[in-house]
């Protein structure tokens, strides 16, 4: 952006730290990164005050998840307007429609470009979760907030291909318009440990045993069902293998039936919620992780977290893990999404661990594409856009 700093409200849905998700990490790591250059002022909802953030970047806390819907909307439009008054709003960069609808109207008034980062259907992603009357409601609200928010944006960052080509021809979103730029990873963060046997110690994991891992939030489109199901199969043909689920959700109860049920819980183990802390040490521990999705996979950041990690990754080809593997590693992604794709993709694979990437090179392949550094660089290009379309020279 010819080395021209300005200023961005930015407006997300939580914080990591405080509520863990692949958005609100998202969205952390692009605020942080943007905040070197550009002065960014990020907007969230959350129960507690967020930390002080670093450089450029001012993180405020808009309001608190206990209230309800319209009042959380409402706080965000009028912190938006106040600061437009005072021309303190170059460009407007938002996250999460809900809370992003209210300042992109206000900045569409005053010809302030509107940049919306897109993570997924909402209203699509509730409806795949549940049924009955109250959901339909809110689903079909949430629709009609999410069409709002898609004509008001002046341009749309999408993580994948899938997601461009699900908002062109579900939403009817200009191909123009959408932007594909693909998420990153914190690859300090996420390294290959110098011992795993000493990781394993660490965690209480058996040093002996061949150690899958996913961490997922419980619930339906995430594939768990069906992972516990393939594995049922698995077992019989790699006795050895052991299946590590984080994560928490709706479905905890029924996951550890379905265990019981089939008498795995020898080789099966519930991690429960994985706290931020201990997560790279659970990459770091397994040999392999697995990504069992059913839909609306929009990026993929667990898989290359894992890969950052040294971590082999094997999973359904769906959204951006399609896209992330294919070039990468195609005999790793699953011919579907059913438990009979996931027995027949992982047997072999578990059986024949001399076939597999190797540490280095998947780390290498994450630190040569999936940095915050690019997509920074990436997202900086899609505002330059957006406000030449405003006629403002940078």
């Amino acid at each position: 952006m010819s080395g021209k700093s300005i200023k961005v409200l930015a407006t997300g849905e939580g914080w990591p730290t405080q509520e863990a998700g692949g958005l609100n990490t998202y969205y952390q790591s692009i605020c942080e990164t943007l905040g070197l250059r550009h002065h960014v002022e990020a907007l969230v909802c959350c129960h507690r005050p967020p930390e002080k953030a670093a450089g450029k970047l001012k993180l405020f806390s808009i309001a608190s998840p206990k209230e309800t819907m319209s009042i959380r909307q409402q706080a965000f439009r009028q912190y938006a307007k106040d600061r437009m008054k005072s021309n303190e709003v170059d460009l407007v960069y938002t996250h999460f429609a809900p809370y992003g609808l209210g300042p992109a109207l206000e900045a569409k008034k005053r010809n302030i470009p509107v940049v919306m980062s897109f993570h997924g259907p909402w209203a699509e992603e509730m409806k795949l979760e549940g049924s009955g009357a109250k959901l339909k409601l809110k689903a079909l609200v949430a629709k009609r907030i999410e069409m709002k928010m898609y004509r008001t944006a002046d341009r749309i960052i999408v993580l994948s291909g899938h997601f461009r080509d699900l908002l062109h021809e579900k939403y009817e979103v200009p191909l123009e318009k959408i932007h594909v730029v693909p998420g990153a990873v914190d690859t300090e963060r996420f390294q290959p440990a110098p011992s795993k046997r000493s990781v394993r110690s660490q965690l209480l994991l058996p040093e002996n045993r061949l150690v899958v891992l996913t961490v997922r939030r419980l619930v339906h489109r995430m594939g768990i069902i069906q992972l516990i199901e393939a594995w049922n199969e698995v077992i019989k043909a790699v006795p050895n293998a052991l299946l590590l689920i984080g994560g928490k959700g709706p479905l905890e109860e029924e996951l550890k039936r379905k265990i019981q049920s089939h008498g795995l819980e020898n080789h099966i183990q519930l991690l429960g919620y994985v706290k931020d802390e201990q997560l790279p040490l659970y990459y770091q521990a397994a040999d392999l992780f697995v990504v069992p999705t059913q839909a609306l996979e929009g990026f993929g950041l667990i898989t290359v977290e894992a890969m950052a990690s040294g971590l082999p990754v094997a999973a359904t080809p769906v959204g951006g893990n399609r896209e992330i593997l294919e070039g990468f590693h195609p005999p790793f992604l699953f011919k579907g999404t059913s438990s009979h794709d996931m027995a027949e993709g992982l047997i072999p694979i578990l059986k024949h661990p001399e076939s597999w990437p190797s540490a280095a090179s998947c780390r290498a392949y994450v630190c040569s594409r999936f940095t915050w550094g690019n997509t920074a660089r990436e997202v900086d290009q899609v505002f330059e856009l957006a406000l030449q379309d405003k006629g403002v020279i940078v």
